[in-house]
């Protein structure tokens, strides 16, 4: 009896110990999580409610993070090498980690608490200011860190720092406009956030049929539309595509062509882009058009982001085994080289100085061009997702303001820019449905310059309605980019005008204008001195609005004219002097 005791005894330590281990593996943890992030949010919403964090990072290098949940339990991913975060990593509970953490010199991370010893895992800050930076998100405190993009050095921790507005960011990208527009996994939008880091507005966002589960993003050629790749709900397999207004404008490469499944990133070359897709383990190529050509490489496990070097190769992030790591392809899809120093890889960008930085599910690091070798983790800790340049220099114009408003029935429009390269000058193109624009006008630039210019321009030919403005700025070279659009409500008059014409006196030609409130048949008719008709201008119906009319005098002699309104009861004259 007693060995019976004894025994069940043990048998009952046994269970219970085995119940203090998660039964999923790793490997199944972070991939579930991967592609579905609402496996995170869930488990940071039970750590929450259970009062305990979410993300540890420790002094001695290991990173702990809330990934998944069993059993009402939180499970988080143990990783005790930053860079190679699949050797020797492993899941615990809670019970586990609380006995084998010292959470007084661990940099601890809750959902709703302050981050304790938030610098932990940081390199030293290098500032320096350049006409170009890398932004590397990390989600695990959903912003955008800068880094040098010649030798890796952080330069800044805190460049956007947003978590009302990001929700699982990917990537952020810099638009014509001095914007960064950026990715939302979770919240299956993009949002804009000016250069200081204040939110500006959501990009678009709001109906999953168009944008759920999304991930990587990029610019079509000169920057006329946002691309976006889309892994869930009705566009599921598919990169949508948007105008600069943020208007979906359809799918720029259709759902599943050419085998395209769960795309997770997209990029632009010269003659055509790469996509992506995890669920098919390829990279697949489309033309400038979104028409499949063909499979750019294959047998590669979770590929996620893509980058193009200066000397045309590939670089591809890997995330999952067997092929995890940095993968080098030359500019036909034939591998180069698998570089697996650093594993579990997310972003990757091509360094100035010939390396590479990626990034992992723990951290920001830089590998070796060559040898594919570690040279240092630059932050540590950290969920890091893509890497992207702030290219100032590629912006000819930057433009500082840019408004419209309306001014006794005509629209005066008004902008200004800090500094100016190459610039031609200004399309102004007008819409009234904020999607069919067309030229109106064009305003000459001030080709290179770095003091502040000022432009303006008065559309005189609207009637009442509402009006969308912007500005298509284009380069001696014939390369453009798009200004933000401006709204402008024209009201109608509110009673029947005849404006003195101007310029007066003229030569040889003149502009004449006036308001009617309401639809009229109106009459608008020249006279010399004797009373004699030289010029009929108007004879027609004219809905409520104000107009203006042309008179060219060429074949008239010099002297006085009047000229004539009638529209219902009104009736108007007014005196000019054409002098040649």
């Amino acid at each position: 009896m007693k060995i019976f005791t004894v025994l069940f005894s043990l048998l009952f330590l046994f269970q219970l110990n085995a119940q203090d281990y998660p039964k999923i593996s790793f490997i199944d943890l972070t991939v579930l999580a991967e592609q579905n992030p609402h496996h995170i949010i869930d488990a940071k919403a039970l750590a929450d409610k259970l009062g305990l964090p979410h993300t540890i990072y420790t002094a001695d290098g290991k990173f702990i993070e809330a990934k998944g949940i069993e059993n009402n339990k939180v499970v988080y991913s143990v990783i005790n090498n930053v860079a190679n975060l699949q050797s020797n990593a492993s899941v615990s509970f809670w019970s586990e980690i609380q006995q084998t953490v010292d959470l007084t010199k661990s940099r601890v991370h809750y959902l709703k608490q302050e981050t304790t010893n938030p610098t932990l895992g940081y390199s030293e800050i290098h500032n320096t200011e350049a006409a170009t930076y890398l932004m590397v998100i990390e989600s695990t405190n959903d912003k955008i860190m800068l880094f040098n993009p010649v030798n890796g050095d952080l330069i800044e921790t805190d460049f956007i720092v947003d978590a009302a507005n990001f929700a699982t960011p990917i990537e952020a990208l810099l638009s014509p406009v001095l914007t960064v527009l950026t990715s939302n996994q979770i919240g299956d939008n993009v949002v804009i956030h000016d250069t200081a880091g204040t939110f500006n507005s959501v990009f678009y966002g709001g109906n999953t049929a168009v944008l759920d589960n999304i991930r990587g993003t990029e610019f079509t050629p000169n920057f006329t539309s946002l691309l976006v790749t889309v892994a869930a709900s009705a566009n599921a397999n598919a990169i949508a595509q948007f105008d600069p207004a943020g208007n979906y404008v359809g799918n720029f490469i259709a759902i599943g062509a050419g085998g395209l499944a769960s795309p997770f990133d997209i990029v632009r070359r010269t003659n055509d882009y790469l996509v992506a897709s995890i669920d098919s383990d390829q990279l697949l190529k489309y033309d400038l058009t979104g028409a499949f050509v063909s499979v750019f490489a294959s047998g590669i496990t979770f590929p996620e982001q893509i980058s193009i070097a200066p000397n045309g190769n590939v670089l591809l992030a890997s995330f999952s085994t067997p092929n995890s790591g940095v993968i080098i392809y030359d500019s036909l899809g034939n591998q180069l080289n698998v570089f697996s120093a650093v594993t579990g890889n997310r972003g990757v960008y091509p360094l100035g100085n010939g390396n590479i930085l990626t990034t992992n599910g723990s951290g920001v690091h830089e590998i070796d061009g060559t040898t594919g070798a570690l040279v240092r983790t630059v932050v540590a800790g950290v969920s890091g997702r893509f890497i992207s340049p702030m290219d100032f220099s590629i912006i000819p114009v930057e433009l500082t303001s840019f408004v419209g408003s309306n001014v006794n029935g005509s629209v005066v429009l008004n902008w200004k820019t800090a500094t100016e390269t190459n610039n031609s000058g200004f399309e102004i193109q007008r819409s009234q449905d904020r999607i069919n624009f067309s030229k109106i006008a064009f305003v000459g630039g001030n080709g290179t310059t770095t003091e502040p210019q000022s432009y303006s321009y008065a559309d005189n030919s609207v009637t009442s309605g509402k009006y969308f403005y912007r500005l298509k700025q284009i380069d001696f070279n014939g390369e453009f980019s798009y200004s933000q659009i401006v709204e402008v409500d024209v009201a109608s008059p509110i009673e029947f005008v005849l404006d003195q014409n101007y310029p007066n006196p003229f030569n040889p030609s003149t502009i004449i204008s006036f308001s009617v409130p309401q639809s009229s048949f109106v009459t608008l008719k020249v006279y010399d001195v004797l009373g004699n008709e030289v010029s009929t201008l108007v004879n027609e119906t004219k809905e409520a609005g104000k107009y203006n009319i042309s008179f060219d005098a060429s074949g008239l002699s010099n002297g006085v004219y009047f000229y004539t309104i009638k529209a219902n009861n009104f009736n108007s004259t007014k005196k000019m002097i054409l002098i040649k």
